[in-house]
């Protein structure tokens, strides 16, 4: 386990330092800072004398025309109860999530089907301690990513005279265990796969599913919808890290600590799940199965 660990560090320091020289991060970290200064700057626009009106800008009329329609007014309201920046937050990061998790999804998967993870058996290392070095990396942008939006909304909210609500502090630790639960499900995916592509459309399918019952759960456009999703949700939300995570935000806007720390917990024994049970898909099938 040891020498496990430690072949994972070596090969997540490796892995770090080439994305760190890519430019996809930057790249997309630039569009989620982008994205995050027009909700931000927006929203200052849509202020007036009664407070936040959504028709003073042509953005958030549309935002909120969606949103409404989609989830009811009330949804809406506890959104923005506390400015834009949990919204922009969930926005801007989404970009930075989304490169991560396919990249090394489709990485993992190519470098498998091309024979590179299976000379690693062969040295100091496994197929295990190839997919924890991968997940470390993510786990470390991730984090990174984070405090760097983070840091850009509040200057953001100095600049424009805003504060940000406790919700969109409580919602950092939620995004970044909620992201560890989706990498693990990528690592997961790419054991199972036999390539790349498959292991690709596998993650997304999966992860469209879960974001699907979630919105349907919240939706209001018909009660049959609602039904469907419903009964959709008490099968897989489970298993859905969008769902552990919806229980701590949740939990947060009704002031209930222990439903937000119940789903701050829960996010990581999901994420140490699937880990294991990619591990035991490698110890049973090989990297080349």
């Amino acid at each position: 386990m040891r020498e496990r660990m430690h072949a994972a560090i070596v090969m997540a320091r490796r892995q770090a330092f080439e994305t760190f020289l890519a430019p996809g991060l930057y790249a997309t970290l630039s569009a989620g800072m982008l994205i995050g200064f027009f909700l931000v700057a927006g929203f200052t626009r849509s202020i007036d004398s009664s407070g936040f009106n959504a028709q003073l800008s042509p953005l958030y009329d549309v935002i909120s025309r969606v949103a409404s329609s989609l989830f009811g007014a009330a949804f809406v309201e506890k959104l923005f109860a506390e400015g834009p920046f949990v919204f922009a937050l969930f926005c801007a990061f989404l970009p930075v999530f989304l490169f991560l998790a396919i990249s090394s999804v489709f990485r993992f998967g190519h470098e498998k089907n091309a024979g590179a993870i299976e000379l690693l058996t062969y040295g100091p290392a496994d197929g295990t301690s190839y997919f924890v070095a991968s997940f470390l990396k993510d786990a470390l942008f991730s984090a990174a990513s984070l405090a760097l939006l983070a840091l850009f909304f509040c200057v953001g909210a100095l600049l424009g005279n805003l504060v940000p609500g406790p919700l969109f502090l409580e919602c950092l630790p939620v995004l970044f265990f909620l992201s560890l639960a989706v990498f693990a499900y990528g690592v997961l995916c790419s054991v199972l796969a036999a390539n790349a592509s498959s292991a690709l459309a596998a993650f997304l399918g999966i992860m469209v599913v879960f974001a699907a019952v979630l919105a349907g759960t919240l939706s209001i456009m018909s009660d049959s919808i609602r039904s469907l999703a419903s009964i959709a949700a008490a099968i897989v939300q489970w298993f859905s890290p969008f769902y552990y995570a919806s229980l701590s935000v949740r939990a947060t806007q009704a002031g209930s600590l222990a439903g937000f720390l119940g789903g701050m917990v829960l996010l990581p024994v999901l994420t140490a799940v699937l880990l294991a049970a990619s591990h035991g898909v490698l110890s049973r099938r090989g990297v080349r199965a």
